[in-house]
């Protein structure tokens, strides 16, 4: 570890008979040191002590394990124990605790990867939130998920406290509106109504997810991370203690907060020892596609099963020609046709091929050229900037002839760089 490292050990008092909701202090104390980044700490048992809360009682005499202490120890930089020991307050009470400057011969201290610095969720988060009460029409929480370009839009209640989220799924399940609500802008006046008849009425905590998940403000980037994976969540609620909303974490955040990490480590001349992980590594193989000279019915049929995913489209040998996406196509499509595909979009099951607009069509006149793509080569924050620069979901992973060979998307790209932090 670099001498220049500023490391300090904390020391917090216990008696191993203290108590916490129903539990040991001392745990619980590890518990949340866990949680909330810290490097390391371990409880130390002492044989025998006294301290300003050890009495004795009225008629007992005290036996020698009756106040057993427990020290907590736990040795973090500087800079952490800055962040963390705030949090503790709470748990820690009326006990001692000490604080002291410490050299160290060896120790590695979460040094290395992009999200391996020493910055909580709420330094990148993207606050405010934007927000909707939960007794707010349901029309006022689609216009905010819109207009915000919002992948996830936390509920609150009158106090500002977390109390749900709508996303995608929620208005698909519970508002029956499965049209990406991407689309809305491209549909005229009464194609919209039709599609929003649902809606009328209703508020926002009616259809919202009521378990939400969040992450707390203070807690370390790859803690939010985990969350953001196992639950496949594009964005994130982040809440204070006390449970009200502290702003939303996204994958553009993430990334964002990797890129910058990279141009500091750059200016600094830090560099890890291994070489830089390239996308032919962790990019995703089986792609979304179809070859030119396919009917427009069955390429409709596969955009269906995944409405917000652009298809990507090949020629003969596999080269990338381009995409098609469900906004062209509506843009391209009048009368019957386009009240079929609306209608198509809108059903819970999928419709065949045989029964969507363009059997007797070819694709080509709705390909948008010029996909976004990268070479597999390329480094992951290579890719990260090119995300961000084209705010873009995924891009297309390419030969140098121009051969498609997968997509590296934000959400992978994310779990890639998380295996990179210690």
């Amino acid at each position: 570890m670099p001498a220049s490292d500023s490391v300090q050990r904390v020391r917090v008092y216990l008696s191993r008979d203290d108590q916490w909701e129903g539990g040991a202090r001392y745990l619980a104390l590890l518990d949340l040191l866990r949680r909330s980044g810290a490097t390391g700490a371990t409880a130390l048992q002492g044989l025998a002590g006294f301290g300003p809360g050890q009495r004795s009682r009225p008629g007992t005499l005290d036996r020698p394990d009756q106040h057993q202490p427990v020290v907590i120890e736990w040795v973090d930089r500087v800079e952490r124990v800055a962040r963390l020991l705030p949090l503790l307050d709470d748990l820690i009470g009326d006990a001692l605790v000490t604080v002291e400057d410490v050299p160290v011969y060896r120790a590695l201290l979460r040094a290395r990867g992009p999200f391996a610095v020493d910055n909580s969720v709420g330094a990148i988060m993207r606050s405010p939130a934007p927000s909707i009460l939960a007794d707010a029409p349901l029309s006022a929480a689609l216009a905010s998920l819109r207009a915000d370009e919002l992948a996830a839009l936390p509920v609150i209640d009158a106090e500002g406290r977390l109390v749900g989220l709508i996303t995608a799924q929620e208005l698909a399940w519970r508002a029956g509106l499965r049209l990406p609500y991407r689309l809305l802008d491209r549909l005229a006046p009464a194609e919209r109504d039709t599609m929003l008849a649902p809606l009328v009425g209703r508020v926002a905590q009616d259809v919202m997810s009521v378990e939400p998940r969040s992450v707390g403000v203070n807690s370390p980037i790859p803690q939010a991370l985990v969350t953001m994976v196992e639950w496949g969540y594009e964005q994130v609620p982040v809440v204070d203690r006390a449970g009200h909303l502290a702003g939303l974490l996204g994958h553009d955040d993430v990334l964002r907060a990797a890129v910058e990490h990279a141009a500091e480590a750059e200016a600094g001349a830090v560099r890890d020892a291994e070489p830089p992980t390239s996308v032919r590594l962790v990019m995703q193989t089986a792609t979304h596609q179809m070859v030119v000279g396919q009917t427009l019915s069955l390429a409709l049929a596969q955009l269906l099963e995944s409405p917000e995913r652009p298809l990507l489209v090949v020629d003969a040998a596999g080269r990338l020609v381009g995409a098609l996406e469900l906004a062209g196509i509506l843009d391209g499509l009048q009368g019957e046709e386009r009240a079929a595909l609306l209608a198509a979009i809108q059903r819970p099951q999928p419709t065949p091929a045989a029964a969507l607009p363009g059997a007797g069509q070819s694709l080509e006149g709705f390909v948008t050229p010029d996909q976004p793509a990268i070479e597999p080569e390329a480094t992951l924050l290579a890719a990260a900037r090119r995300l961000l620069e084209l705010r873009a979901e995924r891009l297309a992973v390419v030969d140098p002839e121009g051969v498609l060979l997968g997509i590296i998307a934000r959400g992978g790209l994310i779990r890639a760089l998380m295996q990179q932090s210690d």
